[in-house]
């Protein structure tokens, strides 16, 4: 299964969407979308309430999206649960779609998220992927609570790891790729872009690349994270 997360910076969504579906995903995390005309069991939405922007979540290839009840009707999108199941493999997961804002903060907004869902996260398999805006090396050495570091604790307390950072086998902040140019300047790199799996999956057989060339650069300041994962039957 391919899960490609990949802040799309709006603009023109149907030039993006024709560059998206080039990486042939299975199921796709889409912050910084334009709302669809329509919800389908192959695509689902989550509304900013701070801008007219959101979270598309789209399913390629058999994969099917079911809605989740959201935890709190006033707990902002910016982590939001959606139901994926595939038919012919029998798989099926959840999946918590990741686009923080300041709600009140970009670190607050992603634990409370993690708060709501704990219980579905506990019951697995699920990922958690998105646009973080953030991670533990934002945390200021001197501060008394490590927001960040304590949100990705809570990630692999319910037996998730970073298939990134399992992948090329490095801490947080030793990343030798961005995830993003803030302002669209290479000078300025920053690795906020998140996909956690299962540990169980990434044993399995995990791949994990950025795609960072130049056409992409110019569709968005983030790049696309793709993940392979190989599920076996139970």
């Amino acid at each position: 299964m391919r899960i490609v997360t990949w802040n799309c910076c709006r603009g023109p969504f149907d030039k993006k969407m024709a560059a998206l579906e080039s990486l042939q995903p299975d199921v796709a995390i889409i912050p910084e979308a334009m709302a669809p005309a329509a919800q389908t069991d192959s695509l689902r939405w989550f509304p900013s309430n701070a801008s007219r922007l959101g979270i598309q979540v789209r399913a390629f290839n058999g994969y099917r999206l079911a809605p989740v009840r959201k935890a709190s009707a006033a707990l902002p999108n910016c982590v939001s649960p959606v139901r994926v199941t595939h038919g012919e493999s029998g798989a099926e997961f959840h999946l918590l779609a990741v686009w923080t804002w300041p709600a009140p903060s970009y670190s607050r907004a992603f634990l409370n998220g993690l708060a709501a869902y704990a219980r579905l996260l506990k019951r697995g398999p699920a990922i958690v992927a998105g646009d973080f805006n953030g991670s533990p090396f934002f945390d200021r050495p001197t501060a008394r609570i490590k927001r960040w570091a304590t949100g990705f604790e809570q990630l692999h307390a319910a037996g998730l790891v970073s298939a990134y950072h399992r992948h090329h086998q490095v801490a947080y902040g030793g990343e030798a790729h961005a995830t993003h140019h803030f302002l669209r300047k290479p000078e300025r790199p920053f690795h906020i872009d998140f996909c956690f799996v299962p540990q169980a999956w990434a044993e399995q057989g995990l791949a994990v690349h950025l795609v960072n060339d130049e056409p992409w650069r110019r569709l968005s300041d983030h790049f696309p994270l793709v993940v392979d994962v190989e599920l076996r039957p139970a």
